[in-house]
């Protein structure tokens, strides 16, 4: 409506309000009479009018103006009008939220108190109040979204609902969950309106879930939600795991598919975020303890949290553990069979049967004859009995919407997260797979459980549970059938998957191209490579090249390399031009140098080309390719064959390659002949040079140039060119003016000219005032100008002193210099310090320091003391290393106890090492004990690192049975059972067609 009015608004000429005012008014014939400020709301702002006699007018106005027909413009407004207030925005009114609809976590309750409200009295903390400042500027205007980053627990939601506090009246909060979190965002995102926030409470429901087509649809949904200058202003409020932020906003490994690169650009380039830590600090206590006065579930959570963990005690976490450590053996299968389901990716929501059916396998013969035979619903009751005001460990999940999911069961979250940690180095019974493969009615969680099994070894469940997804409509893993068909030896079933896979996406990938090739069709391998790379992936091509090629079809392998040349990336030309070089085929390997410049704009190609005659000794061909590449304005080969020849020792050789790139026009070129000429001794030449700088405007040169000055003593010419280079804005040469000052004994005129360099981004005139002073005796002026260098971004002035410091004897001047600059981020000074002390022969002043971080310089200072042979002191490091949070250290630890001959704790720290998610420290144990002849031992340890799911533990499992003569081959093919055991061959025929049941 209001983008109809303004049409007519501009098709009438746009008239001037005032004029439309009046007109509106002498016309008794129209409905309203809206004033001047009320037309020109009506037309230039966002907000729906409330009068409809008033919008009907000014349209009627404005249609006549237009030469519209002002009857027509009447009706189709007056509809416009009615349908726009009977719209149902999204969301509710901020004043008209429940908090634990919005998933607040409900906290203790305290016996014999009956008065208290909804939520414990609320403390603001440090992310509180940044917080605070976003939503501040979503009032304000702005569009933005706030992650806050945190463990189960910790607050993370209860904080988003005290910011919605700051939010006026008329703002709306919307939650997306029915039918499901995922869905719901994905249809309803495009309904988003001004002043509403979008609730996204564990924000991996949406920014991972389990269709990576949706999660991608509802993330680039919300970055046009928060780019909308329409919609502004819009506050997107999310919360999640750490466990699920690092892959979301992790840049991918290089020639990795970067999967997040939506979410992380929404989350990190669009969005902020704020880390809700897990305990609360000495002032948050204090503040606890003040409030906890009026509200005796803040005094009962001071009594019973542990390191200062108030929120995880208020959500009822110690009766929820309790519970948990008191369960009978039924109930507590019921429970790790949720956990396992979880960890292992299972979505929130567990169906009924599957955890019946799973939990058979957590519980022993005996116990399993002791149950009664209402032993599941007793089960079920007492796992759902709340815990002090919270929900108990696993909860029914009332149906939400029209979709019937069956009975489904929530598992606690800190129980989840205590599960993840717990059980990490278990692999689940037979039972679990089992059910998982009858009982599991999702393709997204069968997806997720089949992939889990993959890691553990279980080949044949995770064929089945790929299998039933496919089933389900997961056509998506098709691929990774095909990937076991041919581990299994089954290629023909391999190719038919791959290439339903390709039917099915058109997307040409190497396996398919590869099987088509082995199963005789070449023209057909060839046909999809040639796809592959008009898709972006030439290596296809230059593989299938290299397969003709082993294969004796060398015309085959030429005329594909050909083609991969044509197509492909930088990297592809690089190493097909190395390739033609390498066969004596230089003018090939030219061409497809060239090619990759004039396709890319790369001279990679090109600079590798002219590395590799410099190696061979062909000089001359070198600075012919660089001649040509800087013909076609590329200056890089020249300057990379410059320091080539630098390093090398070739000094003529260098100065005439950098000669010709600045004949070329390169400054850069030139001021590098300067730099060289005067490193060697030519003062004149290296002048030259800069001059010649200068000329093509180099203001870089002039600084250079008179530093030159300077050395040759004519402090004339210096002072000139050091001003002029001041004048065009040097910053470097301003601090060159501030140090002569400083000579002339102005020390404030000096102090000001190197806080203005400063300013600018220079501040090495601060670091050398502060030097003299320093050496002058006067601290207090060192200290000032080392902090003002610091300010302005420089630690290293703190570092500066603290070296001259330390060198007078002043040991603890300097630490507290070191530990300044170390909290500024500069993560080398400690390293440093200690080292220093070391070598000194102060290892307790060493130890202090290292122990001043976070842990990992106590790693360092440990293997250092190992290498001199100190290895009970340096067992001691690791151990603080590893109460400081850098668990790594259990695995120095596992591996010191392995070589002084204590096994036995040597495997509980790789264990322990493992459990805090360093499972490569159980593999490493295990190469150690198959090093030391421990076989058995180490295919015990394999066996647990494959149970845990570690990449690359079964090849490794695989290759020690092969060295003990075992079938380590039929392990990598077939892989385990269901239950652990060496699975027997199988193949896809065998699976049938095994579930899932239906869920009732």
């Amino acid at each position: 409506m209001k983008d109809y009015v303004y049409q007519l608004y501009v098709e009438a000429g746009a008239p001037q309000t005032h004029r439309m005012a009046a007109e509106i008014g002498n016309d008794d014939a129209l409905p309203g009479s809206p004033s001047k400020t009320i037309v020109h709301r009506i037309i230039a702002s966002k907000e729906l009018p409330t009068g409809q006699e008033d919008i009907v007018s000014v349209a009627v106005v404005l249609a006549r103006m237009a030469d519209r027909d002002p009857g027509e413009v009447e009706t189709r407004v007056r509809r416009m009008w009615i349908a726009a207030h009977l719209a149902q925005p999204l969301g509710s009114p901020v004043k008209d939220l429940d908090p634990f609809a919005l998933e607040v976590h409900r906290a203790i309750s305290v016996p014999g108190e009956k008065s208290l409200s909804m939520l414990p009295a609320y403390v603001v903390r440090e992310h509180d109040t940044t917080l605070g400042t976003f939503v501040d500027r979503a009032v304000g205007g702005e569009s933005l979204m706030v992650t806050l980053v945190g463990e189960s627990s910790t607050g993370k939601t209860r904080a988003c609902w005290e910011a919605l506090r700051r939010l006026p009246a008329e703002w709306r909060v919307w939650h997306p969950f029915d039918p499901t979190r995922p869905d719901a965002a994905l249809v309803h995102l495009r309904e988003v309106g001004p002043r509403t926030v979008i609730w996204l409470n564990e924000a991996q429901h949406y920014l991972l879930a389990p269709d990576a087509r949706t999660a991608e649809g509802i993330t680039a949904g919300l970055r046009s939600v928060l780019t909308d200058r329409h919609r502004k202003p819009v506050l997107v409020l999310a919360t999640v795991w750490p466990r699920f932020w690092d892959p979301l906003t992790a840049p991918s490994a290089v020639g990795a598919e970067d999967r997040f690169d939506q979410q992380r650009k929404l989350l990190t380039d669009l969005g902020q975020y704020v880390v809700v830590p897990k305990a609360f600090t000495a002032s948050d206590l204090r503040e606890v303890r003040r409030k906890a006065d009026d509200d005796p579930r803040l005094a009962r959570a001071l009594e019973g949290a542990a390191d200062g963990e108030i929120t995880q005690f208020l959500a009822g976490v110690p009766e929820l553990m309790r519970r948990y450590q008191c369960a009978s053996p039924a109930e507590k299968a019921l429970i790790h069979a949720a956990m396992d389901c979880r960890r292992l990716g299972h979505g929130p929501l567990l169906p009924h049967a599957l955890l019946v059916e799973a939990a058979k396998g957590y519980l022993k013969d005996h116990e399993f004859g002791l149950r009664g035979d209402d032993w599941l619903e007793e089960a079920l009751a007492y796992c759902a009995i709340p815990c002090r005001g919270v929900p108990g460990p696993l909860t029914p999940v009332p149906p939400r919407g029209d979709v019937p999911l069956g009975r489904t069961y929530r598992l606690a979250d800190y129980l989840e997260q205590h599960g993840r940690i717990e059980r990490r180095l278990l692999c689940p019974p037979a039972s679990f797979w089992e059910a998982a493969i009858r009982r599991c009615p999702g393709a997204d969680d069968s997806v997720a459980l089949a992939r889990a099994a993959q890691r553990r070894g279980r080949l044949r469940v995770a064929a089945a549970l790929y299998t039933n997804a496919l089933t389900a409509g997961s056509t998506e893993v098709r691929r990774e059938l095909g990937r076991l068909a041919e581990g299994v030896g089954d290629i023909a079933k391999a190719k038919e998957f791959h290439e339903a896979a390709w039917r099915d996406d058109q997307q040409a990938h190497w396996e398919l191209v590869r099987l088509r090739q082995l199963m005789g069709e070449p023209g057909r391998a060839e046909e999809l490579a040639h796809i592959a790379a008009n898709q972006g992936d030439s290596s296809s091509l230059t593989r299938l090249a290299r397969l003709r090629q082993e294969a004796g079809d060398e015309e085959g392998a030429k005329g594909l390399t050909r083609n991969a040349a044509a197509r492909g990336n930088i990297r592809t030309y690089a190493g097909l031009a190395r390739s033609r070089e390498d066969a004596g085929d230089r003018g090939g390997a030219e061409a497809l140098a060239f090619l990759a410049l004039e396709r890319t704009g790369s001279t990679y190609a090109l600079s590798d080309l002219v590395r590799k005659r410099e190696q061979a000794g062909d000089g001359q061909a070198a600075e012919r390719l660089i001649l040509a590449a800087a013909r076609r304005g590329k200056l890089r080969p020249a300057i990379r064959l410059a320091d080539t020849r630098r390093q090398a020792g070739d000094r003529e050789g260098a100065v005439r390659v950098l000669g010709l790139a600045a004949d070329m026009g390169s400054i850069f070129a030139r001021t590098e002949v300067a730099r060289l000429k005067r490193r060697w001794g030519d003062c004149e030449g290296a002048e030259e040079a800069l001059r010649s700088a200068v000329r093509q405007g180099s203001t870089f040169a002039l600084t250079e140039l008179a530093r030159l000055r300077e050395k040759a003593g004519d402090k004339r010419a210096m002072l000139r060119l050091y001003r002029i280079a001041a004048q065009r804005g040097s910053t470097t040469a301003l601090a060159h003016l501030a140090l002569l000052k400083e000579q002339e004994g102005a020390g404030e005129e000096a102090e000001r000219m190197a806080c203005s360099a400063a300013d600018g981004g220079s501040t090495f005139a601060l670091l050398e005032l502060a030097y003299r002073r320093e050496q002058a005796s006067d601290r207090q002026g060192a200290d000032r100008l080392a902090q003002t260098a610091y300010r302005a971004g420089n630690s290293g002035a703190l570092v500066l002193l603290a070296r001259l410091r330390e060198k007078s004897g002043d040991a603890s001047g300097a630490e507290v210099l070191v530990l300044q600059a170390a909290a500024a981020g500069d993560r080398q000074v400690l390293n440093e310090f200690v080292l220093r002390r070391e070598r000194s022969g102060d290892s307790e002043g060493a130890e202090r320091l290292a122990s001043a971080g976070d842990g990992q310089v106590l790693l360092l200072l440990a293997r250092l003391w190992e290498s001199d042979g100190r290895k009970p002191e340096a067992e001691r490091l690791f151990r603080r290393a590893a109460d400081l949070g850098r668990t790594q250290a259990l695995g120095e630890l596992a591996r010191l106890k392995q070589l002084a001959g204590d096994h036995a704790a040597a495997e509980g720290h790789a264990r322990a090492a493992a459990r805090a998610g360093h499972v490569e420290a159980l593999a490493d144990l295990a190469r150690m004990c198959a090093r030391e002849g421990l076989l058995v031992d180490a295919d015990r340890l394999l066996k647990v690192a494959v149970d845990s799911g570690y990449g690359g533990a079964l090849a490794h499992w695989a290759e020690l049975h092969s060295q003990a003569g075992a079938q380590g081959e039929h392990l990598t093919r077939y892989g385990l059972t269901a239950g652990g055991d060496l699975s027997d061959p199988w193949d896809f025929e065998s699976l049938g067609n095994p579930g899932p049941a239906r869920v009732g």
